[in-house]
């Protein structure tokens, strides 16, 4: 798992300015402070893939070396580790034998019944004929008893020719059942990878025995990265309505992203929630042996200032004593807080200004 080292600032600074209703006014509230929020984060690949086995076994071949990429068509996947599976096709070559005597014993089945519809036919023809002959007086009590047992006989033979049929149906069911089950434990000792995909570990070698459940070669789709930063409550607000500037550190580009998720359970001790923001590998310019992965992101976010401060140029403001004093259209003086300054204006509590005041020059 990625933990991401997040540096996070908050700078108040000053807005640009806006529209005046002439150069001789300024409307302080239409120029609000806000604070600037900067995060920083590394990039990371958005998914990796870790391959293991399900079962002990061991390793015959590895067809990767680390930094290959999987070759093949997209959603393809691509046979990256074979383990030893040669117990498994003896078994496999016995199941075959097995189902095809199964499929020789149903075939031979369905031959005894053809046999034992035949022996039925006849054995009815010659119980009809006996009684006929029996009704005309000219067969014996014995003749007609005797033809009746061999019609029952073939009855008999019949019906048990043909659930030996089902029986070697259902031989052949199972038979076939187990060739799949092996087939199937053949196919988890081979193990693939996402085609495009990048091998980051190779953490085995032919030989080496497997233990379920450890990985034994980590892959990562490089076609696009993530940053995670975990952002207040006041900065999620304007998330969806503010955008975002997110640069690269090292030769400031600028790059675009998108908000991917927003998580919906609080970190316990910061009380900030997750907010992942996709980056496409193609919006970064990266030297050859660059990867996308671990590249210093700043991602800056304006927040309206809790402050309530405005800013006010320096030519709208005068000094009486300690105060510093805003002069209205009206003609009345108020007292305002200064909080910091730049050279062309101050940042400053506006104390009991109106807000749809409206200054001119002292």
């Amino acid at each position: 798992m990625f933990y991401p080292l997040i540096l996070i600032l908050s700078i108040a600074y000053l807005t640009t300015p806006g529209k005046v209703d002439d150069p001789e006014t300024w409307r302080p509230f239409d120029h609000p402070a806000v604070s600037k929020r900067v995060f920083t984060a590394y990039t990371r690949p958005v998914r990796l893939l870790s391959v293991a086995s399900d079962v002990p076994q061991r390793v015959k071949q590895v067809h990767f070396e680390e930094g290959d990429r999987i070759p093949g068509k997209p959603g393809e996947m691509v046979v990256a580790i074979l383990l030893d599976s040669s117990v498994e096709k003896e078994m496999l070559a016995s199941a075959k034998i097995a189902l095809e005597i199964s499929r020789n014993d149903e075939s031979r089945s369905s031959l005894a019944i053809s046999r034992a519809e035949t022996a039925a036919r006849i054995a009815v023809r010659d119980l009809e004929r006996v009684t006929g002959l029996h009704t005309k007086g000219d067969a014996s009590d014995s003749d007609l008893d005797r033809v009746i047992l061999a019609h029952e006989d073939a009855r008999v033979s019949l019906e048990m020719a043909r659930i030996s049929k089902l029986d070697a149906a259902a031989a052949v069911r199972a038979a076939a059942s187990e060739v799949a089950v092996i087939e199937a434990r053949i196919d988890k000792l081979i193990l693939r990878a996402p085609a495009g995909w990048r091998v980051e570990q190779r953490l085995s070698e032919p030989g080496a025995g497997v233990t379920p459940g450890t990985p034994l070669m980590v892959f990562a789709d490089l076609s696009s990265f993530e940053i995670e930063i975990p952002m207040a409550e006041e900065e999620l607000r304007v998330l969806g309505t503010t955008p975002l500037g997110i640069e690269r550190v090292i030769g400031r580009e600028s790059i675009n992203g998108v908000v991917e998720f927003v998580g919906s359970v609080p970190d316990p001790s910061t009380r900030r929630r997750r907010v992942v923001i996709r980056i496409p590998a193609e919006e970064l310019n990266l030297e050859p042996l660059e990867t996308g992965g671990g590249i210093e992101m700043q991602v800056t976010l304006e927040v309206p200032d809790d402050s309530g401060g405005v800013r006010i140029p320096h030519r709208f403001l005068t000094r009486r004593l300690e105060q510093r004093l805003v002069k209205t259209q009206k003609g009345k003086l108020y007292v305002v807080t200064p909080v910091r300054f730049d050279d062309s204006a101050w940042i400053v509590l506006p104390g009991d200004l109106p807000g749809s005041a409206v200054l001119v020059e002292p």
